[in-house]
Protein backbone atom coordinates (compact mmCIF):
# COMPACT_ATOMS: atom_id res chain seq x y z
CA UNK A 1 0.00 0.00 0.00
CA UNK A 2 1.49 3.35 -1.20
CA UNK A 3 2.31 5.71 1.79
CA UNK A 4 0.96 9.58 1.11
CA UNK A 5 2.08 12.58 2.72
CA UNK A 6 -0.24 15.27 2.66
CA UNK A 7 1.29 19.15 3.08
CA UNK A 8 -1.05 21.43 4.37
CA UNK A 9 -4.23 20.91 6.46
CA UNK A 10 -6.94 23.45 4.43
CA UNK A 11 -9.47 22.66 2.25
CA UNK A 12 -7.50 21.33 -0.78
CA UNK A 13 -5.56 18.99 1.59
CA UNK A 14 -8.19 17.84 3.71
CA UNK A 15 -10.55 17.15 0.43
CA UNK A 16 -7.91 14.86 -1.14
CA UNK A 17 -6.90 12.67 2.30
CA UNK A 18 -10.59 12.18 1.85
CA UNK A 19 -10.46 11.51 -2.40
CA UNK A 20 -7.50 8.92 -1.03
CA UNK A 21 -8.83 7.69 2.08
CA UNK A 22 -12.11 5.87 -0.27
CA UNK A 23 -9.06 4.34 -2.04
CA UNK A 24 -7.81 2.72 0.66
CA UNK A 25 -4.21 4.37 0.98
CA UNK A 26 -1.95 4.60 3.37
CA UNK A 27 -2.04 8.62 4.26
CA UNK A 28 -1.05 11.58 6.57
CA UNK A 29 -2.01 14.97 6.78
CA UNK A 30 0.68 17.57 8.06
CA UNK A 31 -0.70 20.90 9.10
CA UNK A 32 1.62 23.79 9.95
CA UNK A 33 -1.01 25.84 12.75
CA UNK A 34 -0.73 24.41 16.29
CA UNK A 35 -4.53 23.19 16.32
CA UNK A 36 -7.89 24.31 14.50
CA UNK A 37 -9.21 27.74 14.96
CA UNK A 38 -12.43 28.53 14.00
CA UNK A 39 -11.05 31.53 11.54
CA UNK A 40 -12.11 32.62 8.41
CA UNK A 41 -15.09 34.08 6.40
CA UNK A 42 -16.91 32.72 3.97
CA UNK A 43 -17.03 30.35 1.16
CA UNK A 44 -18.95 29.58 -1.98
CA UNK A 45 -19.16 25.98 -2.79
CA UNK A 46 -20.24 25.92 -6.28
CA UNK A 47 -22.15 23.21 -8.65
CA UNK A 48 -18.81 21.39 -9.88
CA UNK A 49 -17.71 20.96 -6.13
CA UNK A 50 -21.36 19.75 -5.05
CA UNK A 51 -21.31 17.45 -7.85
CA UNK A 52 -17.99 15.99 -5.70
CA UNK A 53 -19.58 15.89 -2.23
CA UNK A 54 -22.60 14.68 -3.30
CA UNK A 55 -21.06 11.96 -4.18
CA UNK A 56 -18.64 11.57 -1.04
CA UNK A 57 -21.82 11.06 1.04
CA UNK A 58 -21.75 15.00 3.00
CA UNK A 59 -23.82 16.88 1.36
CA UNK A 60 -26.70 16.91 3.55
CA UNK A 61 -24.15 18.32 6.47
CA UNK A 62 -23.49 21.28 4.17
CA UNK A 63 -26.94 21.60 3.92
CA UNK A 64 -27.50 21.38 7.27
CA UNK A 65 -24.73 24.18 8.31
CA UNK A 66 -24.78 26.28 5.16
CA UNK A 67 -27.60 28.32 2.76
CA UNK A 68 -28.75 27.91 -0.60
CA UNK A 69 -27.32 30.52 -3.00
CA UNK A 70 -30.25 30.74 -6.19
CA UNK A 71 -29.26 33.54 -8.06
CA UNK A 72 -26.11 35.84 -8.86
CA UNK A 73 -26.43 39.53 -9.15
CA UNK A 74 -24.12 42.48 -10.15
CA UNK A 75 -25.61 45.62 -9.93
CA UNK A 76 -24.11 49.40 -10.21
CA UNK A 77 -23.32 51.72 -7.17
CA UNK A 78 -26.60 53.13 -8.10
CA UNK A 79 -28.32 49.62 -7.72
CA UNK A 80 -29.05 49.20 -11.65
CA UNK A 81 -28.88 45.49 -12.42
CA UNK A 82 -25.91 44.77 -14.62
CA UNK A 83 -25.96 40.85 -14.86
CA UNK A 84 -28.02 38.50 -13.50
CA UNK A 85 -27.34 34.65 -13.45
CA UNK A 86 -29.95 32.25 -11.99
CA UNK A 87 -29.16 29.06 -10.39
CA UNK A 88 -32.12 27.00 -12.25
CA UNK A 89 -29.56 26.46 -15.25
CA UNK A 90 -27.79 24.04 -13.15
CA UNK A 91 -28.71 20.67 -11.36
CA UNK A 92 -26.78 21.12 -8.62
CA UNK A 93 -27.66 23.83 -6.13
CA UNK A 94 -24.66 26.70 -4.88
CA UNK A 95 -24.27 25.94 -1.10
CA UNK A 96 -22.62 29.01 0.86
CA UNK A 97 -21.08 28.13 3.96
CA UNK A 98 -19.04 29.53 6.80
CA UNK A 99 -15.26 28.55 6.20
CA UNK A 100 -14.74 26.80 9.82
CA UNK A 101 -17.81 24.60 9.38
CA UNK A 102 -17.28 23.27 5.99
CA UNK A 103 -13.21 22.77 7.75
CA UNK A 104 -14.91 20.75 10.35
CA UNK A 105 -16.82 18.64 8.07
CA UNK A 106 -13.95 17.93 6.31
CA UNK A 107 -12.02 16.65 9.37
CA UNK A 108 -15.00 14.79 10.46
CA UNK A 109 -14.84 12.44 7.44
CA UNK A 110 -11.16 12.22 8.21
CA UNK A 111 -12.32 8.74 9.65
CA UNK A 112 -8.74 6.72 9.62
CA UNK A 113 -6.74 9.58 8.41
CA UNK A 114 -4.10 11.07 11.00
CA UNK A 115 -3.85 14.87 10.96
CA UNK A 116 -0.74 16.60 12.90
CA UNK A 117 -0.53 19.60 13.80
CA UNK A 118 2.52 22.07 14.48
CA UNK A 119 4.27 20.42 11.91
CA UNK A 120 5.95 23.09 9.26
CA UNK A 121 7.39 21.77 5.93
CA UNK A 122 11.33 23.10 5.43
CA UNK A 123 12.42 21.49 2.58
CA UNK A 124 11.74 17.95 0.89
CA UNK A 125 13.88 15.32 -1.36
CA UNK A 126 13.19 12.74 -3.60
CA UNK A 127 14.71 9.26 -3.95
CA UNK A 128 14.76 6.04 -5.38
CA UNK A 129 12.54 4.77 -2.62
CA UNK A 130 10.18 7.78 -2.52
CA UNK A 131 10.26 11.47 -0.84
CA UNK A 132 11.55 12.57 2.71
CA UNK A 133 10.14 15.61 3.67
CA UNK A 134 11.85 17.35 6.61
CA UNK A 135 9.34 18.89 9.33
CA UNK A 136 10.39 22.49 11.29
CA UNK A 137 11.26 20.26 14.18
CA UNK A 138 13.91 18.23 12.85
CA UNK A 139 11.90 15.18 12.15
CA UNK A 140 12.22 13.51 8.79
CA UNK A 141 8.60 12.31 7.29
CA UNK A 142 9.07 9.65 4.40
CA UNK A 143 6.60 8.19 1.84
CA UNK A 144 6.05 7.01 -1.38
CA UNK A 145 4.14 10.31 -2.82
CA UNK A 146 4.07 13.60 -1.09
CA UNK A 147 0.70 16.27 -2.20
CA UNK A 148 1.83 19.91 -1.86
CA UNK A 149 -2.02 21.36 -0.42
CA UNK A 150 0.35 24.11 1.18
CA UNK A 151 -1.06 27.06 -0.41
CA UNK A 152 0.02 30.40 -2.26
CA UNK A 153 3.13 30.51 0.02
CA UNK A 154 3.80 26.59 -0.51
CA UNK A 155 6.95 25.88 0.85
CA UNK A 156 7.68 23.12 -1.62
CA UNK A 157 6.50 25.22 -4.84
CA UNK A 158 9.03 27.73 -4.09
CA UNK A 159 11.71 24.90 -3.99
CA UNK A 160 10.81 23.29 -7.15
CA UNK A 161 9.72 26.93 -8.96
CA UNK A 162 12.05 29.15 -7.42
CA UNK A 163 11.00 31.72 -10.39
CA UNK A 164 7.65 31.87 -9.60
CA UNK A 165 6.46 35.06 -7.68
CA UNK A 166 3.07 36.36 -5.86
CA UNK A 167 1.63 38.60 -8.14
CA UNK A 168 -0.53 41.28 -6.57
CA UNK A 169 -3.73 41.98 -8.04
CA UNK A 170 -4.15 45.70 -7.55
CA UNK A 171 -6.38 45.82 -4.80
CA UNK A 172 -7.24 44.68 -1.20
CA UNK A 173 -10.13 43.20 0.44
CA UNK A 174 -11.93 42.97 3.84
CA UNK A 175 -14.51 40.74 4.83
CA UNK A 176 -16.34 38.92 7.42
CA UNK A 177 -19.19 37.01 9.43
CA UNK A 178 -21.87 38.88 10.61
CA UNK A 179 -25.48 38.52 12.02
CA UNK A 180 -28.51 38.87 9.65
CA UNK A 181 -31.08 41.14 11.11
CA UNK A 182 -34.69 39.53 11.78
CA UNK A 183 -35.87 42.41 9.09
CA UNK A 184 -33.63 42.28 6.74
CA UNK A 185 -34.53 39.87 3.77
CA UNK A 186 -31.16 38.76 1.55
CA UNK A 187 -32.82 36.73 -0.23
CA UNK A 188 -30.87 33.50 -1.18
CA UNK A 189 -28.80 35.18 -3.77
CA UNK A 190 -25.23 36.18 -3.83
CA UNK A 191 -25.28 40.35 -4.49
CA UNK A 192 -22.35 42.15 -5.71
CA UNK A 193 -22.37 46.13 -6.47
CA UNK A 194 -19.81 47.75 -8.54
CA UNK A 195 -18.78 50.93 -8.24
CA UNK A 196 -15.64 54.07 -8.49
CA UNK A 197 -15.35 53.89 -4.12
CA UNK A 198 -15.16 49.95 -4.12
CA UNK A 199 -16.70 46.63 -5.08
CA UNK A 200 -19.06 45.58 -1.92
CA UNK A 201 -20.74 41.92 -1.85
CA UNK A 202 -22.73 39.96 0.76
CA UNK A 203 -24.78 36.53 0.65
CA UNK A 204 -26.15 34.51 3.52
CA UNK A 205 -24.50 31.38 5.01
CA UNK A 206 -27.19 30.10 7.31
CA UNK A 207 -30.03 30.98 8.71
CA UNK A 208 -28.98 33.56 11.00
CA UNK A 209 -25.35 34.55 9.96
CA UNK A 210 -24.07 36.71 6.00
CA UNK A 211 -21.04 36.78 4.49
CA UNK A 212 -19.65 40.27 3.68
CA UNK A 213 -17.10 41.68 1.08
CA UNK A 214 -15.14 44.66 -0.22
CA UNK A 215 -12.44 45.59 -2.29
CA UNK A 216 -10.85 48.62 -2.99
CA UNK A 217 -8.04 49.62 -5.29
CA UNK A 218 -4.47 50.62 -3.70
CA UNK A 219 -1.25 50.06 -3.64
CA UNK A 220 0.14 46.77 -1.72
CA UNK A 221 1.04 46.80 2.01
CA UNK A 222 -0.68 50.92 2.12
CA UNK A 223 -0.33 52.01 5.50
CA UNK A 224 -2.99 54.66 4.85
CA UNK A 225 -5.42 51.64 3.56
CA UNK A 226 -4.14 49.00 6.52
CA UNK A 227 -5.63 52.05 9.40
CA UNK A 228 -9.23 52.05 7.86
CA UNK A 229 -11.75 51.39 10.35
CA UNK A 230 -14.86 49.77 9.51
CA UNK A 231 -16.42 53.84 9.90
CA UNK A 232 -14.21 54.55 6.43
CA UNK A 233 -15.31 51.49 4.71
CA UNK A 234 -19.05 52.93 5.16
CA UNK A 235 -18.63 56.74 4.79
CA UNK A 236 -17.03 54.68 0.97
CA UNK A 237 -20.63 53.03 0.71
CA UNK A 238 -22.60 56.24 1.86
CA UNK A 239 -23.71 56.93 -1.59
CA UNK A 240 -24.56 53.34 -2.59
CA UNK A 241 -27.99 52.42 -2.02
CA UNK A 242 -30.03 52.04 0.96
CA UNK A 243 -29.99 48.51 1.42
CA UNK A 244 -26.42 48.18 1.44
CA UNK A 245 -25.77 51.13 4.34
CA UNK A 246 -28.35 49.10 6.28
CA UNK A 247 -26.49 46.05 6.09
CA UNK A 248 -23.02 47.71 6.72
CA UNK A 249 -24.43 49.01 9.93
CA UNK A 250 -24.88 45.45 11.39
CA UNK A 251 -21.26 44.79 10.43
CA UNK A 252 -18.62 44.41 14.04
CA UNK A 253 -15.60 45.75 13.73
CA UNK A 254 -14.30 42.84 15.85
CA UNK A 255 -15.26 40.55 12.96
CA UNK A 256 -13.28 42.40 9.96
CA UNK A 257 -10.19 40.37 8.24
CA UNK A 258 -8.27 41.99 5.84
CA UNK A 259 -6.17 40.75 3.06
CA UNK A 260 -4.27 42.28 -0.24
CA UNK A 261 -4.86 40.01 -2.85
CA UNK A 262 -2.43 38.15 -4.56
CA UNK A 263 -2.58 35.69 -6.97
CA UNK A 264 0.40 33.54 -9.27
CA UNK A 265 1.42 33.65 -12.57
CA UNK A 266 -0.14 29.70 -14.28
CA UNK A 267 1.62 27.51 -14.33
CA UNK A 268 2.21 24.57 -16.85
CA UNK A 269 3.88 22.13 -14.69
CA UNK A 270 1.98 20.38 -11.26
CA UNK A 271 3.45 16.97 -11.20
CA UNK A 272 7.96 16.77 -10.07
CA UNK A 273 7.98 12.90 -10.44
CA UNK A 274 6.46 11.89 -6.88
CA UNK A 275 5.21 15.17 -5.94
CA UNK A 276 1.79 16.74 -6.95
CA UNK A 277 0.94 20.56 -6.17
CA UNK A 278 -2.61 21.03 -5.82
CA UNK A 279 -5.02 24.07 -4.43
CA UNK A 280 -2.91 27.04 -4.21
CA UNK A 281 0.12 25.79 -4.08
CA UNK A 282 -0.68 25.17 -7.51
CA UNK A 283 -2.66 27.95 -9.26
CA UNK A 284 -3.57 30.26 -6.76
CA UNK A 285 -6.28 32.80 -7.81
CA UNK A 286 -8.46 35.98 -7.37
CA UNK A 287 -11.56 35.51 -5.77
CA UNK A 288 -13.50 37.11 -8.50
CA UNK A 289 -15.21 33.50 -9.62
CA UNK A 290 -15.51 32.30 -5.99
CA UNK A 291 -13.66 29.30 -7.50
CA UNK A 292 -10.54 29.42 -5.16
CA UNK A 293 -11.31 26.71 -2.81
CA UNK A 294 -13.55 24.71 -5.15
CA UNK A 295 -11.05 24.37 -7.95
CA UNK A 296 -8.29 22.84 -4.91
CA UNK A 297 -11.71 20.67 -4.47
CA UNK A 298 -11.51 19.63 -8.01
CA UNK A 299 -7.94 18.68 -8.00
CA UNK A 300 -8.58 16.68 -4.86
CA UNK A 301 -11.42 14.84 -6.64
CA UNK A 302 -9.19 14.82 -9.75
CA UNK A 303 -6.32 12.99 -8.39
CA UNK A 304 -8.26 10.56 -6.39
CA UNK A 305 -9.80 9.39 -9.54
CA UNK A 306 -6.96 9.17 -11.39
CA UNK A 307 -4.39 7.32 -9.12
CA UNK A 308 -7.15 4.87 -9.25
CA UNK A 309 -7.62 4.91 -13.17
CA UNK A 310 -4.11 4.79 -13.53
CA UNK A 311 -2.25 2.90 -11.09
CA UNK A 312 1.33 3.71 -12.85
CA UNK A 313 0.91 7.03 -14.01
CA UNK A 314 -1.65 8.73 -11.71
CA UNK A 315 0.14 11.91 -11.15
CA UNK A 316 1.09 12.63 -14.60
CA UNK A 317 -3.19 11.98 -15.61
CA UNK A 318 -3.92 14.67 -12.98
CA UNK A 319 -1.59 17.22 -14.28
CA UNK A 320 -3.07 16.61 -17.61
CA UNK A 321 -6.27 16.87 -16.50
CA UNK A 322 -6.14 19.87 -14.39
CA UNK A 323 -4.05 21.92 -16.02
CA UNK A 324 -5.76 23.88 -18.85
CA UNK A 325 -8.96 24.10 -17.06
CA UNK A 326 -7.67 25.27 -13.85
CA UNK A 327 -5.12 28.29 -15.44
CA UNK A 328 -8.25 29.14 -17.87
CA UNK A 329 -10.34 29.68 -14.83
CA UNK A 330 -7.48 31.61 -13.15
CA UNK A 331 -6.96 33.91 -16.28
CA UNK A 332 -10.89 34.49 -16.23
CA UNK A 333 -10.99 35.70 -12.28
CA UNK A 334 -7.79 38.22 -13.14
CA UNK A 335 -9.91 39.66 -16.34
CA UNK A 336 -13.23 39.91 -14.20
CA UNK A 337 -11.02 41.62 -11.18
CA UNK A 338 -9.53 44.11 -13.55
CA UNK A 339 -13.05 44.75 -15.11
CA UNK A 340 -14.84 44.71 -11.81
CA UNK A 341 -12.30 47.32 -10.23
CA UNK A 342 -12.09 50.27 -12.40
CA UNK A 343 -12.52 53.23 -10.59
CA UNK A 344 -13.05 56.29 -13.26
CA UNK A 345 -16.59 57.22 -13.87
CA UNK A 346 -16.15 56.74 -17.47
CA UNK A 347 -14.76 53.52 -17.20
CA UNK A 348 -17.33 52.29 -15.38
CA UNK A 349 -20.19 53.86 -17.62
CA UNK A 350 -18.82 52.40 -20.65
CA UNK A 351 -18.29 49.30 -18.46
CA UNK A 352 -22.11 48.96 -17.25
CA UNK A 353 -23.11 49.24 -20.32
CA UNK A 354 -21.55 46.83 -21.99
CA UNK A 355 -22.49 44.56 -18.91
CA UNK A 356 -26.33 45.01 -19.42
CA UNK A 357 -25.83 44.85 -23.13
CA UNK A 358 -24.08 41.61 -23.27
CA UNK A 359 -25.99 38.68 -24.51
CA UNK A 360 -26.62 36.39 -21.57
CA UNK A 361 -25.81 33.26 -23.48
CA UNK A 362 -22.50 34.93 -23.18
CA UNK A 363 -22.54 34.77 -19.43
CA UNK A 364 -23.78 31.55 -19.59
CA UNK A 365 -21.34 29.65 -21.72
CA UNK A 366 -18.66 31.22 -19.77
CA UNK A 367 -20.59 29.60 -16.68
CA UNK A 368 -21.56 26.25 -17.47
CA UNK A 369 -17.82 25.90 -18.83
CA UNK A 370 -17.49 26.15 -14.92
CA UNK A 371 -19.81 24.70 -13.21
CA UNK A 372 -20.97 22.11 -15.67
CA UNK A 373 -17.80 19.97 -15.28
CA UNK A 374 -17.22 16.54 -14.80
CA UNK A 375 -14.19 14.30 -14.92
CA UNK A 376 -14.26 11.90 -17.80
CA UNK A 377 -12.24 8.56 -17.65
CA UNK A 378 -9.21 8.78 -20.33
CA UNK A 379 -6.87 6.09 -21.36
Amino acid sequence: MKKVIILGGGIAGLSTAIALQRLGMNVQVFEKALKLEPVGAGIILAPNVIRIFEEWGITQKLKKHGQFINRFVISSDKGKTLSKLNESLFPEQTIAIHRADLHHILLEELKSVPVYFGKKAVECRQHRHGVTVLMNDGEEVKGDMLIAADGIHSVIRKQLLPNISLRYAGYTCWRGVTQIDNHMNLNAELHELWGPNGRFGYLPISKTKAYWYMLINTRPNDHLISNYFLSDLIKRLENYPQHVTDFVKLIENNHVLKHDIYDIPTIDQYVFDNIALIGDAAHAMTPNLGQGACQGIEDAYILGMSLFNHPDSGLQAYQKERVDRANKISKISRRVGIMAQFEHPFLCRIRNLMMKTTPQAFYRKQNQFIYNYRYEYST
